[in-house]
């Protein structure tokens, strides 16, 4: 019996020795902890129904609805290109004559179907069971949408690129997660926040996508969001055009090395 228990201990120390190896792991579990705490924190407190209504003239019931639904689909743009960097396909397929494009648009596309059904039952469960009341502006939408999903993959690039060079995983795409939900107003407004908090929101792409998602689909005209959606746009454009370069430059590098299928 005492001979298990001490198999036990080492089993367990086993782990933990791994785990403290990897200290980038080890960090970013610690900022999950304390940024999910401050998110619950200011998400419980009264402050925010009073901001989402007097800045967005919703209740927070439909903020929070929009904000939670669109975050689980553009999640989709975030990660798929780095899930999409497996041994089993990427060696082949940039082998083959296939554009860099081309592979990144054809990993994404089924992704973004399952996620767009996914949103669309999110939206009718709270219509039909929650009274949630859309007045859906479509073009303005799709905008809104189209450059919110090409920021995300900018990002996910980013992520990928390191990981097809590291090997070891990356923490890019998984901080940008932990902090959209704090400072990219999914959960509450950036003004429940301290000063020096809520200036982190107003330089980070993901707060000008979710305040225009909302406007678009709450009956908002597009001359309402030009300047969330003007920012967002460059914005866009350079994240877009980074995630390109340090992609190709990982994808250059493996390849140079001969690493490309190495995981």
């Amino acid at each position: 019996m005492f001979n298990e228990i001490a198999k036990i201990y080492h089993f367990m120390k086993r782990d933990a020795l791994s785990f403290s190896t990897y200290k980038t792991h080890v960090l970013l579990t610690i900022l999950g902890s304390v940024f999910g705490a401050l998110s619950y924190a200011l998400l419980g407190s009264n402050a925010t129904m009073q901001a989402v209504i007097k800045n967005y003239n919703m209740s927070f019931f439909t903020y929070l609805l929009i904000g939670v639904s669109f975050n689980t689909y553009i999640g989709q743009s975030l990660t798929w290109v780095t899930r999409s960097i497996n041994p089993w396909s990427l060696e082949e397929t940039l082998v083959s004559p296939t554009k860099l494009w081309t592979f990144i648009i054809g990993s994404s596309l089924w992704g973004f179907i399952l996620s767009t059904a996914t949103l669309f039952c999110y939206l009718i469960i709270g219509v039909i069971a929650f009274g949630l009341t859309l007045a859906i502006n479509w073009p303005a939408t799709i905008l809104v949408l189209a450059l919110g999903i090409l920021t995300f993959e900018g990002i996910g690039m980013i992520g990928a690129g390191f990981l097809i060079v590291s090997k070891q995983g990356e923490p890019v795409t998984w901080l940008v997660g932990i902090l959209t939900s704090v400072f990219g107003n999914v959960l509450f407004p950036p003004t429940v926040m301290p000063y020096y908090l809520a200036m982190i929101s107003y330089i980070f792409p993901p707060y000008y996508f979710f305040t225009s998602i909302r406007f678009t689909l709450t009956g908002h005209t597009f001359f309402d969001i030009l300047p969330f959606v003007s920012i967002l746009a460059l914005m866009s454009a350079i994240v877009l055009f980074i995630g390109y370069l340090v992609f190709s430059f990982g994808l250059r590098m493996a390849k140079k090395a001969g690493t490309l299928a190495w995981y």
